[in-house]
């Protein structure tokens, strides 16, 4: 079979933290030459060339026509914003040149670092609400709990925003929370050291104003290719379910992004885990990174080669396959994880993690747990334009295993749990318990 001959990489939806699969620059940094640069890019990769060659060069054709030797570069960026549309696809993203530093530092303030109020959000049923909120923060510090109902972050007035939203999307409340939720989280986390104000609703009724100051976001500093540096988080618990009459300890292995800074931490938690009797892998709010990584982590689960999909490109397609883990980091020899896995999503769960989900799933190697995903499922690669922007755009299409388009679709978990605010206010994971339940029960059977 043949691949690709440059390097792939799964990128990440506006508000995710995308990877660079090829940096190209073009020369010309006039608005005009930037625009066709950027066009030249997609049409000369991009899989469906039905498209490329109708509607989608028709909208080229038109927009160009709105630009001429005077145009400046923000009407030459929307443009460019207006076009990427057409597609009606994830991963086509336009990242400004004042949002990404120079091999020379970066914009922001010398002593800034990346910080969060301490809350993440999530919808429960209709409601934006603090799901997790963070050990030690100033979130936790000002009494927030999760199940509080978030009403505005720093003016930002949640139903209002939402209503817009929804009425650009036609009334679309998929596609207009999974905005929301972005614009939220990126309110909520910034320069450490620095304020946000977050009005919430408790489940009582009860009404409060908090400003916090923003500490240090918990996690690894990544930095990679042309983006801003990225805090990912690595996680390694214990939940203790009852088998047979005795207590059994099962190893939790979360991580916010598939990104290298973090995979020594990530593989150290995968061997520890060999001779568990279960394994719960937490990919919530994981929206992807880098493909390579996928393989690799699902070879800790497979002793063969298995195919978890297939990435079809211009002509040439990737098969996507785990690769066994049969060596530790000391060169020992060791055994793969044969025990029942459990893996938790959510509708922040996209990219990489949809592949791996997907995957593992299609294979029968794991039992997904949760919310449907985010259905932002495609291979992507970055073009730094002469401007200093990044251009964000999908090089290939993808299918899991059994063939099936993950794309504007989501991995449908085998057991749904939805969040409940009333459940989250008691101290309870709906998805975590479903977890638990089913390991307890398979492993209770002879």
């Amino acid at each position: 079979m043949r691949v690709f001959t440059r390097l792939l990489l799964s990128l990440l939806p506006l508000g995710g933290a995308p990877l660079v699969g090829a940096s190209l620059v073009a020369q010309d940094a006039s608005p005009l030459a930037v625009y066709d640069s950027a066009w030249a890019a997609m049409a000369r990769t991009y899989f469906d060339t039905s498209l490329v060659n109708g509607r989608w060069r028709d909208a080229y054709d038109s927009l160009r026509a709105g630009l001429g030797p005077a145009s400046t570069m923000d009407e030459a960026r929307s443009a460019l914003r207006a076009l990427i549309q057409v597609p009606g696809q994830s991963h086509f993203v336009l990242i400004p040149a004042d949002a990404i530093p120079s091999a020379r530092g970066s914009a922001r303030r010398a002593d800034a670092t990346p910080g969060t109020a301490g809350i993440v959000p999530r919808f429960a049923g209709d409601t934006l609400i603090a799901w997790r909120v963070l050990p030690g923060s100033a979130a936790e510090r000002a009494g927030i709990r999760p199940g509080d109902a978030i009403a505005s972050v720093d003016g930002l007035t949640v139903d209002t925003v939402r209503a817009r939203l929804r009425r650009a999307f036609g009334g679309g409340d998929r596609e207009a929370n999974s905005l929301l939720l972005q614009v939220v989280t990126a309110r909520l986390d910034g320069a450490s050291g620095d304020t946000v104000t977050v009005a919430l609703r408790t489940l009582d009724g009860a009404e409060g104003t908090h400003t916090l100051v923003r500490g240090a976001m918990p996690g690894r500093v990544s930095r990679y290719g042309n983006l801003p540096p990225m805090v990912i988080r690595s996680s390694l618990d214990t939940t203790r379910i009852t088998v047979g009459g005795r207590a059994v300890d099962i190893p939790i292995i979360g991580f916010s992004g598939w990104f290298p800074v973090i995979i020594q931490d990530v593989d150290r938690f995968a061997f520890g885990a060999r001779t568990a009797a279960g394994v719960i892998i937490d990919l919530r709010g994981n929206t992807g990174g880098a493909v390579g990584f996928v393989g690799g982590f699902a070879g800790h689960f497979s002793d063969t080669a298995w195919s978890l999909g297939t990435m079809r490109g211009r002509g040439a397609d990737l098969r996507l396959a785990a690769n066994p883990r049969r060596v530790n980091a000391a060169g020992e020899r060791v055994g793969v994880i044969d025990a029942p896995v459990a893996i938790l999503v959510d509708e922040m769960t996209a990219s990489a993690s949809e592949f791996f989900a997907a995957g593992m799933q299609a294979l029968g190697r794991a039992r997904i747990f949760g919310e449907t995903t985010a259905g932002q499922s495609l291979p992507a690669a970055m073009l730094r334009l002469a401007s200093g922007d990044v251009l964000m755009h999908p090089i290939a299409d993808h299918e899991d295993a059994l063939g099936r388009r993950i794309e504007g679709r989501g991995v449908e978990p085998d057991t749904r749990a939805p969040l409940v605010r009333r459940e989250l206010a008691g101290g309870r994971d709906a998805a975590l318990e479903a977890a638990r339940r089913w390991l307890a029960d398979t492993l209770s059977q002879p």
